[in-house]
């Protein structure tokens, strides 16, 4: 019992240390869309623009096999540099070529950081369709790595998620459901959460009890047990950081989570599973060197970049 409460409070003083985090500037976003005029200006980007790529880096990590854990990454890593408002984020905002490529490399870079594999910057290439050079990527990501300061482990709505998980006490509902039944529900809304640019302006604290949440009310209710749920909820809000002053956010977000279920589901997040390879494994793309090359069948996959966005 002792080595469970430990355990227990290792995880709380972990969170803790993420909700502080997460507050440091350096990992902070605004809504720098408001910044930006909608007219008629077809180089201009917008929350179209944003939905197109998110959806194409989906497209790419599920075929690898990679984490969609990853695209969350590089989305932030995108978010905070186009919430820095100088020369270098105005610049991406008002050139969708430019701010194609900084999502592209955003990518790129959160899958060296955090996968067990990387790719090959010519497979981006490729993937471009020749609208940018491996050098183009190159020196977009030194310009994004400068631009955050190097600062790339990102407290994650996912992160949020299993520390806020291990910390509820299910054991104590009459209803016993696994943990991971709650996780992949969760997972599911955050991924959705993310195409919609209001909610993840958001801290991922807020935006993992939204979708936690949300979790636990539609799984108890779903197997006639609202109450268990409701304590769920409650204990949920009681160990977040300033429970009263959040909830009207996580209320947004959680309402914002369920519109966009009700109403439409990006085709990306309906895919059961990687999309297959004719004559092929996900595992032959990966050569010796740790990484996957450009050669081979995935040139002929439909995730090039060039169909999101508009150039």
């Amino acid at each position: 019992m002792h080595s469970i409460e430990a355990e227990l409070e290792t995880i709380k003083n972990q969170v803790e240390a993420m909700e502080r985090l997460e507050q440091e500037p350096k990992y902070s976003r605004r809504d720098y869309f408001a910044s930006v005029p909608f007219d008629d200006d077809p180089s201009t980007v917008d929350h179209w623009c944003r939905y197109k790529m998110l959806e194409w880096c989906y497209s790419v990590v599920d075929f690898i096999n990679f984490s969609r854990e990853t695209v969350g990454i590089a989305m932030s890593y995108l978010d905070r540099v186009l919430s820095l408002n100088n020369e270098f984020s105005n610049g991406l905002l008002f050139s969708r070529k430019n701010y194609q490529l900084a999502a592209m490399t955003c990518l790129y870079t959160a899958i060296k950081v955090f996968e067990p594999k990387i790719i090959d910057a010519n497979l981006l290439v490729e993937l471009s369709r020749g609208s940018y050079t491996a050098d183009d990527f190159k020196q977009m990501e030194l310009e994004i790595l400068f631009a955050l300061n190097w600062h790339l482990n990102d407290p994650t709505p996912f992160q949020f998620l299993e520390y806020y998980l291990q910390l509820l006490p299910l054991h104590e509902c009459n209803l016993h459901v696994q943990k991971d039944t709650f996780l992949d529900h969760a997972r599911y809304q955050i991924e959705l959460a993310m195409f919609d640019y209001t909610m993840v302006i958001h801290e991922p604290s807020k935006v993992a009890v939204a979708a936690l949440s949300n979790s636990l009310n539609s799984i108890f209710t779903a197997h006639g047990a609202y109450n268990d749920g409701v304590k769920m909820i409650q204990h949920l809000q009681r160990m977040t950081s300033e429970p009263n002053a959040d909830l009207p956010a996580v209320q947004h977000i959680s309402l914002g989570m369920e519109r966009l279920h009700n109403t439409k589901i990006p085709a990306i997040l309906r895919r059961a599973s990687p999309p297959s390879v004719t004559g092929t494994t996900i595992s032959n793309k990966c050569n010796d060197q740790n990484s996957i090359d450009h050669d081979g069948e995935f040139r002929n996959a439909k995730v090039s970049p060039t169909a999101c966005v508009s150039i």
